[in-house]
């Protein structure tokens, strides 16, 4: 987790006491003092607000009460923008360790927005530029240990700060603009068809700030583990019996001699030694391989376990050890090929197929932490989803990495160039390859990193784009680099719009490559809008709704999803009939957007699968962690191993990405009319290897004997082993389910038990003869009556068949909700039409 106080850290990473540090912030033409004076222990902060560190100057004023929750309804229109168009003093004071002979005090900064000038007892420490650069000081001449010592960080506001933007329900606002010269930094704050324009536009101390005590003045920096595994080639995964391991450890030598120096690196049961010469100044040393016998492999989301090794690295000088570090660290080869104009992945041997989504902001305020990555990624992999891209590399938190090694979340890695329609290049290139530098040291530990990328949805300029190219190939040997996120190799663009599955599995582009962006609106629960909205603003649509990213033009085009609702189940007359019918366009469509990838299997991620505030648009869970239709039309299509409906060819399909070669399996077929009458119903036999598909059967439908609603059950197993199943919804009239508001709603029969672990086992059992459609259930706090979130559903949005029942486990975090008198777990059950 983020630290919220500034910290002591030895050299082996371990907190000591923060003795109570704070910071404060003030807008700096409120300060008359000099830097000086400032940054001397013992000035008189007069009228300085509390400020988190990490945290960002408007969350400041925020949590002062000076500004409303910016994300609650139309709150941002309240906001003196300009105000926060300025630069601002940060300040704490502390008391240093006292300092053994040959220790050395390093002041770091993980992260700040935009630049910064450093200051400490009254002297210059040096400059920050850029907000994704880490910044080292040696402040060993200038702290003292006898009296508390003063810091002070003058944070400069970008240069290039732009206009806010105000879209309307009718009109929407160009995304980007001309923050994009002042890259790298938080681009998207100015605003995106994802994200209003961000108060400060992200400025302040966003990341860790802390000491080391450097013994011996040597600091062990990144370590990079470069591994592959002889004999294994792509679509050639042969049985692994040993892993080559070739380190780089970045060393920080602030001696203004070279010294020798023994390095033991313990990585799990293998313990390995080098003699080294450290030079003075910050140096990458690249150490002789070494073999790791009988691996565990680290694996993406539906082809393994993502193993991870515990790892330590120490330095020792005359056998005294003056460094040490600690790591996970997961064995992988990532290698890839070009295959018919198109870029194909492979994990350890086996063709990856990706399936999952962009991120923006991890958070509008970037108030993420540790816990709330875990959420996020943990909500990624229960949807079986495998990568994650970082667009435009807003995401800067070490959390976010180690939750996708953790999880296995592959990382298509952006840097910091949107498309150049969305912003301009960036001014100094000297600046961004700098930070650029040290990013790629920080991500390249991480096995989930899968790839770079130069620029979205374009090139980056000549120069710049051959140096990001030369950076990646130098400091990542074995990584692939991709100069465009849309183009050439692999394939972008949306579209962003409601469609219809048969119009998703129509779309051409990009079906014989890595599609990187494809989504639709997506309207939250009704519980969520109600949290987003004032009730005066809840219904009907207007336009603190497009606040929310709701146009009803623009890419997005949420008049198609407005179609989609009305054409399927009438015209909403008020918010909760809109939101629960948005449930059914958003399981469909997003079910739809993967599962039109079976002819190629090639890779897709949704525009988005993360949401960083509020919003009505591109997410498959909310602001809140609720999880929506969206989420389980995901979550079913993305099974390793499927089964599915295909509406352009009229045939179901078995699609295996990832789940082996499976032999003796059985697909059922099962077409029942609103009545619960069967239609059709049949049984195939198939074997299927990985990454292939198979055609079942067609499914020729008399209309004159469907209802006017029909439904499609079918199911995937292995003896009596239910593997995979799907249900399907349409009108003889194609996307009109209208007949169904008058189909009356069977009473279910359900049974809550408590687990040994603390979750419920919930089944729900349909015992009437008509079909139960779109049952949702939802954990509710039986005293507060509020929703427990986040929540994990082995599945939800569901639909029962006459006679059938389903159970489903329903978990939560239980350090959050004890399982005391406070905290009565109920569940609610209705179906949403």
């Amino acid at each position: 987790m983020r630290q919220i106080l500034l910290s002591l850290l030895t050299l082996c990473c371990m907190a000591a006491s923060g003795q109570g540090w704070s910071w404060t912030v003030q807008r700096t033409n409120e300060v008359k003092e000099s830097s000086e004076t400032i940054a001397q222990a013992g000035y008189q902060a007069d009228g300085w607000l509390k400020a988190p560190v990490p945290g960002t100057v408007a969350r400041a004023w925020q949590e002062a009460g000076l500004l409303e929750d910016i994300c609650h309804d139309d709150n941002l229109t309240r906001i003196d923008d300009r105000f926060f168009d300025a630069d601002f003093w940060y300040r704490t004071e502390f008391e240093a360790p006292a300092l053994k002979q040959g220790e050395r005090l390093i002041l770091n900064f993980d992260g700040i927005n935009w630049k910064a000038d450093v200051w400490l007892n009254g002297h210059s420490v040096g400059q920050i530029q850029g907000a994704f650069i880490r910044s080292h000081f040696d402040i060993t001449q200038l702290v003292k240990t006898t009296r508390r010592n003063a810091l002070a960080v003058r944070i400069y506001h970008n240069e290039h700060y732009g206009d806010v933007k105000i879209p309307t329900l009718e009109r929407n606002v160009p995304n980007g603009g001309v923050l994009g010269e002042d890259n790298p930094t938080f681009h998207a704050s100015i605003g995106w068809d994802w994200l209003p324009t961000v108060p400060g536009r992200n400025i302040g101390i966003w990341n860790d700030v802390t000491l080391t005590v450097a013994r011996g003045g040597v600091v062990i920096g990144d370590a990079f583990f470069d591994t592959r595994l002889p004999g294994v080639e792509p679509r050639h995964p042969e049985a692994v019996k040993s892993a080559e391991v070739s380190p780089v450890i970045t060393l920080h030598n602030y001696n203004k001699e070279p010294m020798d120096a023994e390095l033991v690196i313990r990585f799990g049961d293998n313990r390995i030694t080098r003699n080294i010469k450290v030079e003075p100044g910050q140096q990458d040393v690249a150490l002789e391989k070494f073999t790791v016998e009988q691996p565990r492999l680290w694996w993406p989301v539906g082809y393994g376990e993502p193993y991870l090794y515990d790892v330590s690295i120490e330095a020792k000088v005359n056998g005294k050890s003056l460094a040490e570090k600690h790591m996970k660290c997961g064995i992988r080869q990532i290698d890839y090929t070009l295959e018919n104009s198109a870029i194909q992945l492979f994990i350890n041997g086996r063709r990856f197929i990706a399936h999952g989504g962009n991120w923006g902001f991890s958070e509008i305020n970037l108030d993420y932490t540790a816990r709330d990555y875990d959420i996020a990624l943990r909500y990624h992999r229960d949807m079986h989803l495998n990568m994650v891209r970082n667009w435009v590399g807003q995401v800067g938190d070490e959390e976010f990495y180690e939750a996708c090694d953790r999880h296995g979340i592959m990382i298509w890695q952006d840097f910091w160039l949107a498309n150049p329609y969305d912003g301009p290049n960036p001014k100094d290139e000297k600046m961004f390859l700098e930070n650029a530098n040290d990013m790629v040291h920080k991500v390249r530990p991480y096995a989930s990193v899968a790839l770079y990328c130069g620029r979205n949805e374009g090139n980056p300029p000549d120069r710049l784009g051959l140096a990001l190219n030369m950076l990646v190939s130098d400091l990542c040997p074995n990584s692939l680099y991709i100069s465009h996120s849309a183009d050439y190799n692999v394939s972008g663009g949306g579209p962003y719009r409601a469609l219809s599955p048969k119009e998703f599995y129509g779309i051409e582009k990009g079906q014989k490559k890595f599609h990187s962006e494809r989504g639709m609106p997506t309207v939250p629960s009704y519980e969520s809008m109600c949290r987003m909205l004032r009730p005066e603003h809840r219904w009907p649509q207007n336009d603190v709704w497009a606040m929310h990213n709701f146009t009803l033009n623009g890419a997005q085009k949420c008049s198609t999803y407005n179609e989609r609702i009305k054409n399927g189940l009438g015209e909403p007359q008020s918010l909760k009939e809109y939101a629960d019918r948005a449930q059914w366009v958003n399981y469909e469509g997003y079910r739809a957007i993967f599962e039109s990838r079976s002819n190629y299997r090639n890779g897709i991620l949704l525009w988005m699968s993360h949401p960083a505030w509020p919003c009505l648009v591109f997410q498959t869970y909310d602001y809140y962690f609720d999880v929506n239709g969206a989420y389980f039309g995901s979550k079913k299509a993305c099974q390793p191993l499927h089964i599915s409906w295909n509406p352009l060819k009229n045939v179901i399909e078995v699609v295996n990405e990832s789940a082996g070669n499976r032999q003796g399996l059985t697909a059922s077929v099962q077409v029942v009319n609103m009545d619960g009458s069967t239609v059709m119903e049949t049984t195939r036999q198939l074997d299927i290897p990985e990454d292939q598909t198979v055609e079942v059967c067609p499914l020729p439908l008399n209309k004159e004997k469907l209802s006017e609603v029909y439904f499609v059950k079918l199911t995937l197993k292995v003896g009596t082993t239910l593997l995979a199943d799907n249900f399907y919804w349409e009108g003889r009239k194609e996307g009109d389910w209208k007949a169904l508001q008058n189909m009356a709603k069977p009473k279910l029969q359900t049974k809550v038990e408590r687990q040994a672990d603390g979750s419920l086992k919930v089944t729900v059992k349909n015992p009437s003869k008509m079909p139960a459609l779109m049952i949702r259930l939802n954990l509710i706090n039986g005293k507060t009556k509020e929703q427990v979130l986040p929540a994990f559903y082995e599945d939800n949005y569901f639909s029962l068949l006459g006679g059938e029942e389903k159970t489903v486990s329903i978990s939560w975090l239980t350090e959050e909700h004890p399982d005391n008198k406070n905290f009565k777990p109920t569940v609610t059950i209705e179906q949403i039409r």
